[in-house]
């Protein structure tokens, strides 16, 4: 055949080709419409998110520490770790203090529960902040904690064991006794 001209089996193989590289532009913009509507379900779901409590503390600080000009891992003066004990120290004694007050001349659990509203916050920020400056991952500590404060209430630590607790049933006196399915 003539030079410039292509044969049926070359152009068979280009048209091959082409075939092949639609399908897999078809497949990358398949992949490229999954990602991006991954994307903005996940940004509709973060624009709903409420910020973690960690994070957002940590922020805070750092915003502080920035506008004081102060490294976010210091504290004011060489002692983080006595500095923001004493902060904790502090905001739970203010606590304690509204709590008195507002108990003093009698039960007032509106004013009780106005003054832990109060302070409280103060006492897990404190918290939270002296766990960053000491590189602790205090929500970690926080979930290890509770899973023994749970092993140990199903072991009977705090009064009768949960896991005998639900094969147990009152009797008429008031004492526990063991119900026909329990072990």
């Amino acid at each position: 055949m003539n030079g410039n001209q292509e044969t049926k089996s070359e152009i068979r193989a280009r048209i091959d080709e082409l075939k092949q590289l639609f399908k897999f532009a078809k497949k990358q913009n398949e992949t490229i419409s999954f990602i991006r509507n991954r994307i903005s379900v996940l940004e509709q779901k973060l624009a709903k998110a409420q910020e973690d409590l960690s994070s957002s503390i940590t922020e805070s600080h750092k915003a502080i520490c920035k506008a004081k000009r102060m490294d976010e891992k210091e504290a004011y003066g060489n002692d983080p770790a006595m500095y923001y004990t004493l902060g904790i120290c502090g905001e739970a004694g203010e606590m304690a203090n509204a709590i008195v007050k507002a108990r003093r001349n009698g039960e007032d659990q509106k004013k009780v529960w106005a003054a832990v509203c109060s302070e409280l916050p103060d006492v897990i920020i404190y918290s939270y902040v002296l766990a960053y400056v000491l590189d602790i991952d205090l929500s970690k500590l926080v979930n290890e904690k509770v899973d023994v404060v749970i092993d140990r209430a199903n072991n009977g630590y705090y009064g009768i064991p949960l896991k005998r607790a639900k094969s147990m049933k009152k009797s008429k006196h008031g004492s526990m006794k063991k119900s026909k399915h329990g072990k």
